[in-house]
């Protein structure tokens, strides 16, 4: 059997500590490269490889565009790019957000799956949310395998959780136990020997290429009434057999507790947005009133404008609040412990 010889680690909010117990477990001769991607701000100066680096026994780097995949070697995602494989070469992309994130670790995921497909064990540690659970049920149906930090061990347990719903026969394990279970997947022995389905092909077909106003790409199962919270454009929505998703044809993609908690900031930043159109309505009425020489019946028309323009402003604004309803993090699955 061919050997597995990717292995592709994400995480995110308390997955620091987890990822430098997994790399430092590694052997000096891993059979195989190593990706990882980690939640970090778009213009961050991320240290990450060299505390890898410090961590273990295998050299980690900031993944460059165009190296080829090497075994023995730990390739970080830089801030601000996703992290993609392309035929075993680095394709660092500043293409759409997924699960409003760049780099994202279903983004990664499903690059290794797509390419990789039996030949990946997929990790993913603690985080918020769900990034990672749709890329994790992409690299069980192309025939990988899937470890993920045990929920209980995890400092934020909603990735973890998330990718055990997506991906059910995935393998649970502590931070400590992980480096040395992920060592025993590659190579020829231990559980490279498991059942390996085949993914289907996917071909590539862009909107811009076809004539279809209800265009669907071959994945996607049907169009939504949904706007893309980022863009505004309609999302698809793609069903696996264990977990649903959401896509605009732009690109930006959503698996569903993202998508919960990005609908709420949109609906938030949507509802600010009518607080000052509504106070800049008062406000030009009012001077408008004050300064033109309209008429009494004008003016009074004016005046009434104002004041129904502030009262509904002042009436959303206490409404809105702080921004969040109560209970929406929970609802979307970010209040996970």
């Amino acid at each position: 059997m061919e050997p597995r010889d990717v292995v592709a680690v994400g995480g995110s909010a308390g997955s620091l500590g987890p990822l430098r117990e997994l790399t430092a477990a590694l052997p000096p001769d891993l059979p195989g490269s190593v990706l990882v991607t980690m939640h970090v701000g778009e213009h961050a100066r991320s240290r990450l490889p060299w505390l890898l680096s410090r961590s273990g026994p295998l050299p980690a780097t900031h993944a460059e565009a165009g190296e080829r995949l090497r075994p023995g070697r730990v390739y970080v995602a830089p801030p601000g790019c996703h992290l993609l494989v392309p035929c075993g070469v680095v394709e660092l992309s500043n293409g759409p957000k997924v699960n409003r994130t760049r780099p994202a670790v279903d983004a990664m995921f499903a690059s290794a799956a797509r390419w990789f497909g039996d030949q990946v064990v997929a990790v993913v540690l603690s985080g918020w949310l769900d990034d990672g659970a749709v890329g994790a049920a992409l690299v069980a149906q192309a025939g990988g395998l899937v470890v993920v930090q045990d929920p209980k061990d995890a400092a934020q347990s909603s990735m973890p959780r998330a990718t055990l719903a997506a991906a059910p026969g995935a393998v649970e394990a502590p931070a400590g136990q992980l480096g040395e279970l992920v060592a025993g997947m590659l190579g020829e022995g231990g559980l490279a020997a498991w059942p390996r389905p085949k993914q289907p092909e996917v071909s590539e077909v862009s909107m811009e290429d076809s004539s279809n106003l209800q265009f669907l790409s071959p994945d996607e199962t049907r169009l939504t009434r949904l706007a893309c919270p980022d863009c505004g454009g309609a999302l698809a929505e793609i069903v696996l057999p264990q977990i649903t998703y959401y896509r605009c044809h732009v690109g930006h993609q959503f698996g569903p507790q993202s998508l919960a908690v990005a609908q709420v900031e949109a609906a938030e930043a949507k509802l600010w947005s009518a607080v000052a159109t509504l106070e800049e309505t008062a406000a030009l009425a009012r001077h408008l009133a004050s300064h033109t020489d309209l008429g009494d019946d004008a003016a009074g028309q004016r005046g009434r404008t104002a004041d129904w323009a502030a009262g509904l402003a002042e009436s959303l604004r206490a409404e809105v609040g702080d921004g969040r309803p109560r209970g929406s993090a929970e609802v979307a699955g970010g209040g996970q412990a």
